[in-house]
């Protein structure tokens, strides 16, 4: 298993903590389902860079698409009201929207 695209998801999933971290204190508790799913991803991700099993890859490939989902369906009310703070989730959304291209890239 070549390693070069989850080693980059397991970045963009770290970043994605620190960024959603300032994202997850301004929206609230609402945010806690798209964390618990982000941090399940980093951890399965960790694992399939360490053990190197596919069914490990595939699962992790699942929980980053989920982590992409529910970053967009949590703060979908924001970016649907509230346009004035919307930019403030721009970094974390973006982040979290590379995941599905590089997911789908790490099982190639």
């Amino acid at each position: 298993m070549q390693v070069t695209y989850p080693v980059i998801i397991l970045a963009i999933l770290a970043s994605g903590l620190v960024s959603g971290f300032i994202t997850f204190r301004m929206h609230g508790m609402r945010l806690a389902p798209h964390f618990v799913v982000l941090i399940l991803a980093l951890v399965a991700t960790l694992i399939s860079i360490i053990n190197g099993n596919s069914y490990i890859l595939y699962c992790a490939v699942l929980l980053q698409i989920l982590t992409t989902i529910t970053a967009f369906t949590q703060t979908w009310a924001t970016l649907k009201y509230n346009f004035q703070t919307a930019p403030a989730y721009a970094p974390h959304l973006t982040l979290m929207t590379m995941l599905p291209v590089l997911a789908v890239a790490s099982m190639i």
